[in-house]
């Protein structure tokens, strides 16, 4: 009797201790609803009131955080820790989405934003899902400078829980930038001008205080460009400008203002003013995005002045660029195809967590009605079974990892071997050239210098320039065999001086481009690129019939960007043998896959070969 009492009592405690952390749930709940409005609509003084008002210290650090970043386009990191409070992991994510993508890696930022937008719509966090949505779409229009759809599963499902004109404002501005890129834009294919008629109206009675206000100027005087309106859209191009100068938040519509100003000033063919807005521009680039257009930019303005070197200069640079984009813009699809399949869950989320709300009700009547110390055993045995089950699932992953780490050990220890005996071959070879050989000639020179006989024979003076000659070519032949990266030199010197050699026969014409090659990079790993190049080079020689060999060498911040291309008659690598020994395309590929780097062959039967190394440094 007396057990039952307490198990009664216990039961009524617990239930009146949860409706007191319910009360400041709520609260918590109330003032992050009013933290993500302000963000939502950037008003910033709404923010700072909402997070006064929230009682859980974490989540008020980490949205006070989180608007700081955004207002102010700079953030510290914030360390994470896990949590079972769903608001403090949706503002953790959003805090490590904006810190990766203001630190340039958009990968993890959209893995955060993803997270934040998964947990805010499961757990019917409204505003926190729309400001997730808003951060996810303004990540994929920074990142794609190609035309995408990714974004329109994230516009969709925010049009899906649109409330009002604030919403609505919001969703045309994403509509008009993202349902076409820049140069989709410059075509004038883009439909999108009545959608600006719309805008007029919501925008109206919009403060210019408001960043949205910039936004909006911004995209109205893209689609008056795209009708030919020029001297409009460079008056809408100039408020955007205006507006968004002192705005942190809005720096990319203030960069983006002038950089269309200055392809207004070149169509209206006010070269001056289009020089001095496309300077501006490119002062102000920093992102390789930016960059790539101000590059391209260039060209067009110096091929209106026919300045053909200069356009063809930029034009140039700007195809680096578009490759080193395209490069990141591949590794960036392979992190969203990763998650591809939540984005298309979503509304399956959303009726599961209807049924699982039902559910979750259901659950209380029954609780109501059976003893405390029956539902603390089912739940200590379901916690029980699942930790055990998540053990071996944890385990047998570990043991996967293991297996494919000591392949992966095993075939870069093959090619390391391989490599270095090539090179011990070398050295080998070379030595006895220069040791055996080489002396031998010499020590047979010197005897014909100190011979007696007439030094105007001509039999003697030939013999003598044959021996001369054939001691030279001795030389060469083992500094050739010789020639790998010496700490002396670098990579860079090593490449030039094989392409002098090879030149010097006038059998082939080989050209070395370098852009960005400053510092040294590590001994290995200039030595594994050279031998790399030296063996592309030479499967042109032996194979290609080619006349001229190009080989370019970029270097932009931590990636090498190696180009080999000839104009040979090309091949078919299906047809090439995998299985014959040295340092060919496949051993090849490899060792650049082990240096997390990208192979790319590109090759037209009678038009030549292309070969891309993407390597980070």
């Amino acid at each position: 009797m007396k057990t039952s009492f307490w198990l009664v009592s216990l039961f009524v405690f617990s239930i009146a201790l949860g409706q007191d952390k319910l009360n400041n749930l709520d609260e918590n709940q109330k003032g992050l609803d009013l933290f993500y409005k302000g963000l939502i609509t950037m008003d910033y003084e709404l923010t700072k009131r909402a997070i006064s008002v929230v009682p859980n210290q974490n989540c008020k650090a980490l949205a006070n955080n989180l608007a700081n970043s955004i207002s102010n386009n700079k953030q510290g990191l914030v360390k994470i820790v896990d949590s079972t409070d769903v608001d403090i992991n949706i503002l953790g994510y959003l805090n490590s989405g904006y810190y990766k993508q203001l630190n340039d890696n958009a990968n993890g930022s959209y893995q955060a934003f993803s997270k934040a937008i998964q947990l805010s719509n499961s757990n019917s966090r409204i505003s926190a899902l729309k400001f997730s949505l808003i951060s996810m779409l303004n990540l994929l229009r920074k990142q794609f400078f190609i035309g995408d759809n990714s974004f329109v599963p994230f516009l969709n499902h925010y049009q899906e829980i649109a409330e009002d004109e604030t919403d609505e404002r919001i969703i045309l501005l994403f509509e008009i930038g993202l349902l076409s890129n820049e140069n989709d834009r410059m075509e004038s294919n883009f439909q999108g001008f009545e959608k600006i008629e719309r805008l007029d109206y919501l925008f109206s009675n919009v403060s210019n205080e408001n960043p949205l206000k910039a936004k909006y100027y911004f995209e109205k005087a893209v689609q008056l460009k795209l009708a030919r309106k020029l001297d409009d859209s460079m008056f809408f191009f100039n408020k955007s400008k205006q507006l968004s100068q002192n705005q942190a938040m809005n720096k990319d519509i203030f960069e983006a203002s002038i950089w269309h100003m200055a392809t207004l000033h070149l169509v209206k063919k006010q070269m001056d003013s289009a020089i001095y807005f496309w300077k501006k521009s490119k002062g102000l680039s920093k992102k390789l995005r930016n960059i790539f257009y101000n590059e391209r930019l260039g060209s067009w303005i110096y091929d209106a002045q026919k300045q053909y070197d200069s356009a063809y200069f930029y034009l140039n640079k700007s195809n680096l660029t578009e490759a080193l984009l395209e490069g990141r813009n591949q590794r960036f699809q392979s992190s969203i195809l990763a998650i591809e399949n939540q984005t298309e869950k979503l509304k399956l989320d959303k009726l599961e967590l209807d049924n699982r709300r039902k559910t979750n009700q259901n659950y209380l009547i029954i609780a109501l009605s059976v003893l405390v110390l029956g539902t603390l055993t089912a739940i200590f045995l379901q916690k029980n079974t699942t930790k055990k089950r998540q053990l071996a699932e944890q385990e047998a992953l570990l043991k996967q990892e293991r297996v494919d780490n000591l392949l992966k050990e095993q075939e870069l220890v093959s090619i390391d071997a391989m490599i270095e005996g090539q090179e011990k071959e070398r050295q080998r070879v070379a030595n006895e050239l220069h040791d055996d050989l080489g002396s031998l000639m010499a020590t047979i020179k010197l005897h014909f210098d100190n011979s007696k006989m007439s030094k105007k024979d001509p039999s003697l003076q030939n013999a003598e320039k044959l021996l001369e000659e054939a001691y030279q070519k001795v030389r060469g032949m083992a500094h050739s065999k010789n020639s790998g990266v010496m700490s002396s030199q670098g990579l860079l010197p090593a490449i030039k001086k094989m392409v002098q050699v090879i030149t010097e026969t006038n059998a082939l014409e080989v050209s070395v481009e370098d852009f960005g090659m400053g510092e040294r990079l590590e001994n290995s790993l200039e030595l594994s690129l050279f031998r790399m190049v030296q063996e592309l080079v030479a499967n042109v020689i032996k194979h290609a019939d080619a006349s001229t060999v190009s080989i370019q060498l970029t270097q932009h911040e931590d990636n090498l960007n190696i180009i080999i291309e000839d104009n040979g008659k090309g091949f078919d690598r299906s047809k090439i043998d995998t299985g014959k020994t040295g340092m060919g395309l496949t051993t090849i590929e490899k060792r650049v896959e082990h240096l997390e780097g990208n192979f790319t062959v590109d090759s037209v039967q009678g038009k030549g070969t292309s070969i891309l190394i993407d390597i980070p440094v």
